[in-house]
C-alpha cells in the first residue's frame, strides 16, 4: 500500500519519499512491540506482548519464533556483543533474553521490586537505561511509589535518574548521546534530559508535544535518526520531530502503532510494530541502530 502522510513542514522532503510503499511484512499477532535490528545477522527481533513470545524477521527467512516464553517482554534493545536486552513485565526485570530463558540484569531498586519495566536502550558505552512505569493491567502489588527512569551499573544495581514523569515510556538518545529523550504516555509529550559524563541526567525541559486530534494512540516507542530527527509512535501513526522539537510529519498507518526501529543493511528501513502486524518503509536517511562489536 502507498504511504500516506500528514505534513507540517517542508522538512518531510528530507525524511520520507513522496511516494513509497508501506509493506506489511508480518501479521496475525495480538500486540506487537519492541523491535530491534541486529546489524550483524541482518535480523529484526520483535515481541508479541499478549502472546508472550519473541519473534524474528529477515528478508531471507521471513518470520520465525525466537522464544516461546518471553516473560511478557515489551521493549527490546541490544548490547555490543549481540545480547538482546529485554524489558520484562512478568518478571518486572531488565534481562538478557536468551533463546530458552532470561538472565536477570536488575529487578529492584533499593530493595524494592521494580514496577513494570517498559522500554530499554543501551548507550554506546554499554550502560543500560530503562523506563519503569507501574501497570495496573499486570495486577501486581506496587512497591515503588514513583515511576522512574533508571540506568544499570555493571554490577546490576539500578540507579534512579529521574522520577518527574507521570508515565515514562519510550526513550532514545540523540546521535551524539548527549541528550536522552523520554516520552510520557499520559501527558503526550517528550522531555529532553542532558546526559552528564557520569551518565546521570539533568532535565532540559519539554522537547515536543503530541495532539490526540490526529487519531488513536498515545506516546509510546521512540527512536532517533542520524540527522537528529525524533520518531515516535503516537496518535494517528508515527510522528517525526526535527532536532529542535518542531513537528515535521505524521506517517499514517492502518493500525495503531506501538513502537519502531531502524534497520536494513544501510539502516534506511523503518520497521513499525502496529497491533497485529509489522510494517516496513524505505527512508531517505539512516537511523541509529545498536552498534555491534562482535
Amino acid at each position: 500500500m502507498e504511504a500516506n502522510y500528514i505534513v507540517f513542514s517542508e522538512g518531510v522532503n528530507n525524511i520520507f519519499f513522496k511516494k513509497v510503499e508501506l509493506k506489511k511484512i508480518a501479521t496475525g499477532y495480538f500486540f506487537t512491540e519492541g523491535p530491534v535490528w541486529d546489524e550483524v545477522q541482518d535480523i529484526l527481533f520483535f515481541t508479541n506482548f499478549s502472546d508472550n513470545t519473541i519473534h524474528t524477521w529477515s528478508e531471507e527467512k521471513g518470520t520465525n519464533v525466537y522464544r516461546r516464553n518471553g516473560n511478557r517482554a515489551v521493549g527490546l534493545s541490544m548490547d555490543a556483543t549481540g545480547k538482546i536486552v529485554s524489558a520484562e513485565t512478568r518478571t518486572r526485570a531488565i534481562t538478557y533474553a536468551e533463546e530458552t530463558q532470561s538472565k536477570i540484569i536488575t529487578d529492584s531498586y533499593e530493595g524494592q521490586r521494580l514496577n513494570s519495566p517498559n522500554d530499554v536502550v543501551v548507550k554506546g558505552d554499554g550502560d543500560i537505561f530503562f523506563t519503569d512505569p507501574y501497570s495496573t493491567a499486570m495486577g501486581d502489588t506496587r512497591e515503588l511509589e514513583f515511576n522512574g527512569i533508571f540506568k544499570v551499573t555493571p554490577g546490576g544495581k539500578s540507579i534512579l535518574l529521574a522520577d518527574n514523569l507521570d508515565r515514562p515510556n519510550g526513550l532514545a538518545f540523540s546521535p551524539d548521546e548527549s541528550i536522552l529523550y523520554v516520552d510520557d504516555t499520559n501527558y503526550q509529550n517528550i522531555t529532553a534530559y542532558h546526559v552528564r559524563e557520569d551518565n546521570t541526567l539533568s532535565e532540559i525541559g519539554i522537547f515536543a508535544t503530541l495532539d490526540t486530534k490526529y487519531g488513536t494512540g498515545a506516546a509510546d516507542g521512540m527512536k532517533v535518526d542520524e540527522q537528529g530527527n525524533v520518531y515516535l509512535a503516537g496518535p494517528g501513526g508515527i510522528w517525526v520531530f526535527d532536532k529542535n522539537g518542531s513537528p515535521v510529519v505524521i506517517l499514517q498507518l492502518p493500525e495503531p502503532a506501538g513502537n519502531l526501529c531502524f534497520g536494513g543493511t544501510d539502516h534506511k528501513k523503518l520497521f513499525i510494530t502496529a497491533t497485529s502486524s509489522v510494517y516496513m518503509l524505505q527512508l531517505k536517511n539512516p537511523g541509529i541502530v545498536p552498534r555491534r562489536t562482535i
